[in-house]
């Protein structure tokens, strides 16, 4: 279809909600950074992406009201070369500087009346090039913008110009769930109501310098990539998923933290809000948000590896079989409909139950290339909102891990260390999971052989 004669579509209410949710301390932008080996051929690169990204409507289409309904309208000035900028280094670009580079690039809202997304192209970062993308929250969430990466490169270096026809946007087929009766739809939306009842009544999180008036200076780090078969390994060991384990590893670093700063931490424990897919995969090419965010206890006031792993899977558990994430789903959609003070008023008593936000991304499997360049990392930050200043985001590509911390400097005024403390904390639950694991071993085989005596 050509993109000129797409016609309007109404907004989501949830989506409209991420659109209005931008405030002076948080603003609603997903970024995320690739690194690519090898010279950069920028006229190969824009055409590429000139190709290929506007077979997503949302990218050129701007917000608009009609008739008194917020709308996608084709942006009929649309210049790809208006969203793409190449920023020349004068030197190659160390990890430090890149950070820094980032940190300024996230505190910088979008403009409006245009699509909203942007990339800088940076052009001598570690001996090859970087694409800085970052993609207002109202066009997507961390799955749809996983489809997007993908549609956008080629899983080998011959690169042509049409792209891989598998889940192409144009010809991917929707997939139903299965309807329930009105009586089952019923008894759902009143489970949700109670859902969304009961997490408006959560006492606000405990009193911690993560819990500091945000004054809105952020900053982003990373460390390098772990591996994924490792963290996977460890995983299988207990029984446990990949996200169980990324909870405990971040509930044993904020447990540090915060002791090494006087906090008493067997106490109360810390609340965190983490999101949750509700999507089908192979529906991700729609983009929009169709997730919630469920307030899980982390067990930081657990002082060993194991039990926190055990409690954080035992959690996590519990909320998948319940409507939690479908409540605050609804919340969102229904904060949609509500004028913005008082959208940001729920906003702000919801984010205040939590201290921290926690997302988990499932990745390219394998190894993507753009433009014929390979990228060698993908790293990911998770925007906060509302009252909370502290995201953590776990993305995995091409057999590896990397783990990212966005926050407000006031809240966590030296990020490295709390990024250290994660990254050490997953050496800590292997460690302590391989000590486990003869032990367990041996338990199965006696029981076994009682069984059999």
């Amino acid at each position: 279809m050509n993109r000129h004669s797409r016609l309007a579509a109404p907004m989501t209410r949830r989506d409209y909600a991420w659109h209005r949710m931008d405030s002076d301390n948080n603003i609603m932008v997903i970024n995320s950074i690739l690194l690519f080996e090898g010279p950069l051929d920028m006229e190969r690169l824009v055409a590429t992406i000139a190709l290929r990204l506007p077979n997503y409507p949302r990218f050129t289409q701007k917000v608009q009201a009609r008739r008194g309904r917020p709308h996608w309208v084709e942006d009929e000035q649309f210049n790809i070369e208006a969203h793409i900028r190449l920023e020349k280094m004068a030197q190659d670009v160390s990890q430090e500087a890149l950070q820094g580079h980032l940190t300024r690039l996230a505190h910088q809202p979008l403009e409006g009346g245009r699509p909203l997304w942007h990339m800088t192209v940076l052009d001598r970062v570690n001996g090859g090039h970087a694409i800085v993308f970052r993609v207002h929250h109202c066009i997507t969430d961390g799955l749809g913008l996983v489809h997007v990466l993908n549609h956008l490169t080629d899983d080998n270096g011959l690169h042509c110009r049409a792209p891989s026809p598998a889940g192409h946007p144009h010809s991917a087929s929707v997939v139903q769930n299965a309807v329930c009766s009105a009586v089952g739809r019923g008894i759902t939306n009143l489970k949700i109501a109670l859902h969304v009842t009961r997490l408006s009544m959560l006492w606000p999180d405990a009193r911690t310098p993560l819990k500091n008036p945000m004054h809105g200076e952020k900053q982003l780090v990373w460390l390098p990539p772990l591996q994924l078969e490792r963290v996977r390994a460890m995983s299988k060991r207990m029984g446990v998923t990949l996200n169980d384990a990324w909870v405990a590893a971040v509930s044993g670093a904020l447990r540090i933290y915060l002791e090494e700063r006087g906090q008493h931490v067997d106490g109360r424990a810390l609340r965190a809000a983490v999101t949750f897919n509700l999507r089908e995969k192979a529906n991700a090419f729609q983009l929009g948000n169709e997730f919630g965010l469920v307030a899980v206890d982390l067990p930081t006031n657990i002082g060993d590896a194991v039990g926190r792993l055990r409690h954080a899977s035992a959690r996590m558990t519990a909320i998948k079989r319940s409507h939690q994430p479908r409540a605050t789903m609804a919340f969102l959609s229904i904060a949609g409909f509500l004028p913005v003070p008082l959208q940001r008023f729920a906003l702000n008593l919801f984010t205040s139950k939590g201290s921290v936000v926690l997302t988990n991304i499932e990745g390219p499997g394998g190894r993507r290339y753009l433009a014929g360049s390979r990228m060698t990392d993908l790293i990911c930050w998770v925007p906060q909102a509302g009252k909370l200043g502290v995201g953590l985001a776990f993305i995995s590509y091409a057999g590896q891990i990397q783990l990212a911390l966005f926050v407000d400097k006031e809240q966590i005024p030296d990020p490295e260390r709390l990024m250290e403390l994660t990254y050490a904390a997953f050496d800590e639950l292997e460690l302590a999971t391989r000590e486990l694991a003869p032990l367990r071993d041996g338990a199965a085989a006696a029981l076994a052989e009682l069984g059999s005596s």
